[in-house]
This record gives structure tokens, C-alpha cells and sequence, in this order.
């Protein structure tokens, strides 16, 4: 799956941009969806939280009246994530080459040229350069490795790819982990200690008795001491991690 961001700060245009790349998805049957269509940079950074790579972001170059232009928003994504495909909209042509004085890699350009952009219907040559980005950007998802976990539970075994888990947590008095996603819970027969450690970096303690991955970390209520996670789960948060998990929520962007 392919996420989409698109950040332009004319509503008009913001609502144009994302009903022609949903057309296009739809028209090319591309396994890909629209993650977010904001008109403020931080409202994309916000939301990277649930969503991982592999990403594509169409970004406008000015974004007047923004807190950052497009060149400053798309160099804070590909600090986060070099992967993170960008594509740069703009209104001048020679605004898109100044990518190369920010050093930005990106994946391609759409200029707003009057002959095809604001139509009602997606135009030809939009539909060309769409091809030709959505054909690079393949390669943010081919070439990714999503890494994927064996969970036992009797004489099952399943599969689960990591990124898609939530939490886990020890179940009390019992020697079994229940391993929570998003839709379903799995319950193992393996201690928490030994699953983190198969787990990788992606996860952290929150108490004694509960891993999280700390890309579905959302909020943090300090007093009450709940982090709150993707899905719509809670789980407490012990005194000495609260600075941890202070300082992982805001290299990510959240605040």
C-alpha cells in the first residue's frame, strides 16, 4: 500500500489535487490511498504518526501565509525518512529547480499549467506525469522490507508483519503475552522479555508489563499518565518513562 499526502494551501487547488489522484488511483486500480490533504505543513507532520512508509507527498512550493514553504516542509519529511517520496507543485516552473540549492532528492514535478489543471475531469497529460510519478514511487514499496514475526499459540503459528503491531502486554498470573494490532489480539505462549527482543527498535517500555511500538504512540496525558495509542487504545505509563516517551512523541512530530 502507498500513502498519499498532499499539502497546497488554496482550498480550491487542495480539493482538485486530491480528486485527481483519487481518480487516477481508482482508474489505475494502484493499490495506494489518500492519507491526508492539508493546507498547513503541520498538519501533515502531525498525522505521519499513523501512517508509515512507503509515503509520497505532493507538496506546493510556496504555501503562502504557512509557518514553512514546500522546500522547508519536504526537507523536515525526508529528515524523518529519507524514503519519503516528494513531488513538488507549483505555478512556476523555475520555482521546482530550486530543489537542487536544498539538496532535495525528489520524485518528480507538476506545473500548474492553465491548459490542464482546475479541469473537471483529469486531463491527458496530467494522467501522463501521474503515470511517471506513481511508477517511481512503486519502488518505494517494492524495495522495502517489512519485517514480519512469527507468533505461536498452540499448535498454530502466524505470521505477523511488526509495523502492524500496537502494543503488547504480559498477561497477569498467566506465562502468555497477548499481542494487540489494530482489528485482532493474538495470545502467545512466550514471555514479554523474549518477544521484545525479536521485536527490534521500533518498540519501547511504557511499564513492567507492556511494550509499545512507538510509531502508534498519539498522545500523552502526563498528569494521568496514559499514552494513548493508535486503534484507540491506552495503556499506563510508568514514572520514569514519562521523559522517554515525552521525547519520542516529539521527534516524530507529535505534540
Amino acid at each position: 500500500m502507498l500513502y498519499v499526502f498532499i499539502c497546497e494551501d488554496e482550498e480550491v487547488q487542495l480539493n482538485y489535487i486530491k480528486s485527481m489522484i483519487t481518480e487516477y488511483i481508482v482508474s489505475r486500480g494502484i493499490d495506494a490511498q489518500i492519507a491526508a490533504a492539508e493546507k498547513e505543513p503541520e498538519s501533515i507532520l502531525a498525522k505521519l504518526h499513523d501512517v508509515r512508509q512507503p509515503s509520497v507527498f505532493f507538496i506546493d512550493v510556496q504555501l503562502e501565509g504557512c509557518d514553512m514553504d514546500g522546500f522547508e516542509l519536504a526537507g523536515r519529511l525526508k529528515r524523518l525518512n529519507n524514503e519519503y517520496g516528494i513531488v513538488f507543485l507549483t505555478s512556476n516552473a523555475h520555482m521546482a529547480y530550486k530543489a537542487f540549492e536544498y539538496r532535495l532528492e525528489v520524485l518528480d514535478y507538476i506545473v500548474k499549467e492553465p491548459e490542464y489543471f482546475l479541469r473537471e475531469t483529469i486531463s491527458g497529460q496530467l494522467a501522463e506525469r501521474l503515470d511517471v510519478i506513481f511508477e517511481k514511487a512503486a519502488g518505494l514499496c517494492g524495495g522495502r522490507d517489512r519485517k514480519t514475526i512469527a507468533l505461536s499459540c498452540g499448535s498454530k503459528v502466524t505470521e505477523v508483519i511488526v509495523e502492524d503491531i500496537i502494543l503488547i502486554q504480559s498477561v497477569a498470573g498467566k506465562h502468555l503475552t497477548d499481542v494487540i494490532l489494530r482489528d485482532h489480539m493474538i495470545t502467545v505462549r512466550e514471555t514479554l522479555k523474549s518477544l521484545y527482543g525479536r521485536l527490534g527498535g521500533d518498540f519501547i517500555y511504557v511499564n513492567k508489563s507492556c511494550v509499545v511500538n512507538r510509531y502508534k504512540m498519539k498522545e500523552l496525558d502526563k498528569k494521568e499518565r496514559f499514552l494513548y495509542l493508535d486503534g484507540g487504545f491506552r495503556v499506563e505509563a510508568a514514572y520514569r518513562e514519562i521523559k522517554r516517551v515525552e521525547g519520542i512523541l516529539k521527534s516524530i512530530n507529535i505534540s
